[in-house]
């Protein structure tokens, strides 16, 4: 049976059992609570632990919150102009790359790496939420875990009538948290990739990834073939086969020495750019490695998906669509200092058309 087929099948059985569970034994009194296809699980053990931390050193919450409200804004700057950018090159553009794509375990990212890095940003986002909620002395009116459909998660509920009575710094503070502790996150493991990952790899040919079907090299070369030579020149990295397939022409022979034998492929004329000679394969860097690559491919792996959904979910997390997202909250607030009521509620209007305009402009390409 498909792989899928039994995930799918699983999902179903797990949901349909713990739903004749709950209608049994009342699962409530254990802190379950369902609401459609979202499992919530209510504990005091969480508040507790983010009364700790936020009661310990303060003066650093304090700075941490400050600085958070800085990188928000410069985020919403930034994502706010990626997304308009990228949304131009869709409509000019004959074959335009999609700005936001979705993240799906296992199928549009791969499976455990991008499982464990998308429960490392929920928890990073929410805890931070709650700690600088605390530390300006916010109740919390639950803290907890989640399982949308089989992906998990953590939530922060604030009390709302508090954040509405607290200082504009204050929620802007709050409302910052979240995506501050996602960069946080990413820069931690962008360093520890940088510092302590890569250090330990040395660069040995080029993977191949896939190849296509109508190309020369199909039925040629194999997926999992690694390339070390070419014409004589020695491939190391990914860079030295792109120098080389740089100065080819329709009609070359390369002669391929892999890791599974020698092979001939004459290329054909490339697809985008006239006059250049195409293999058709998709490649990536092969590493090997003083410690074992069973060990280390799996940590460099998690690592590299806990920064890039760190940093790309905390990113889009602060463009600033009113009603949805943490800085749609903070640009009402920026608004709301500059405006009357009515004319910031337009202006939230107006941007909230556009933030749908844009995001549904950059998604298109996934579709097409």
């Amino acid at each position: 049976m498909n792989p899928l087929y039994v995930v799918l099948i699983s999902i179903i059985m797990f949901w349909v059992v713990l739903s004749e569970a709950n209608k049994r034994h009342d699962l409530s009194k254990y802190g379950v609570d369902f609401q459609g296809i979202i499992l919530l699980w209510r504990t005091r053990k969480f508040n507790d632990f983010i009364d700790n931390v936020s009661k310990k050193g303060k003066k650093f919450w304090a700075a941490y919150s400050i600085v958070g409200i800085g990188a928000a804004v410069l985020g919403m700057i930034t994502v706010f102009y990626f997304l308009f950018s990228n949304a131009i090159k869709v409509l000019i553009s004959p074959e335009p790359a999609p700005g936001v794509g979705f993240v799906i375990p296992g199928v549009t990212v791969p499976f455990w790496y991008s499982l464990i890095g998308l429960i490392v940003v929920l928890l990073v986002h929410e805890g931070s939420h709650g700690i600088i909620a605390r530390a300006n002395n916010i109740s919390l009116k639950s803290v907890g875990l989640a399982l949308f459909i089989a992906i998990p998660g953590a939530f922060v509920e604030p009390d709302e009538e508090e954040l509405k009575t607290t200082s504009r710094l204050t929620r802007l503070k709050v409302y910052a948290a979240g995506s501050m502790g996602n960069f946080v996150t990413a820069l931690i493991t962008f360093i520890l990739i940088v510092g302590l990952i890569n250090p330990l790899l040395t660069p040995s040919g080029i993977k191949i990834v896939s190849i296509e079907g109508s190309s020369s090299a199909f039925g040629v070369l194999s997926e999992g073939n690694i390339i070390n030579e070419i014409n004589g020149i020695k491939i190391e990295t990914l860079q030295n086969f792109y120098d080389i397939m740089q100065n080819t022409k329709p009609g070359d022979q390369l002669n391929i020495i892999t890791d599974k034998g020698t092979f001939s492929v004459a290329l054909s004329n490339h697809p985008r750019e006239p006059g250049k000679g195409y293999i058709g394969i998709v490649t990536s860097q092969n590493y090997t490695s003083k410690i074992s690559m069973k060990v280390l491919t799996p940590i460099s792996g998690m690592l590299f998906w806990i920064f890039l959904l760190n940093f790309n979910i905390g990113l889009i997390n602060l463009f600033p669509l009113p009603f949805l997202f943490d800085g749609g909250k903070i640009f009402k607030e920026i608004v709301d200092t500059r405006f009357s009521e009515a004319n910031s509620n337009a202006i939230q209007k107006i941007f909230a058309v556009i933030g749908i305009l844009l995001f549904a402009l950059n998604i298109l390409p996934s579709f097409l």
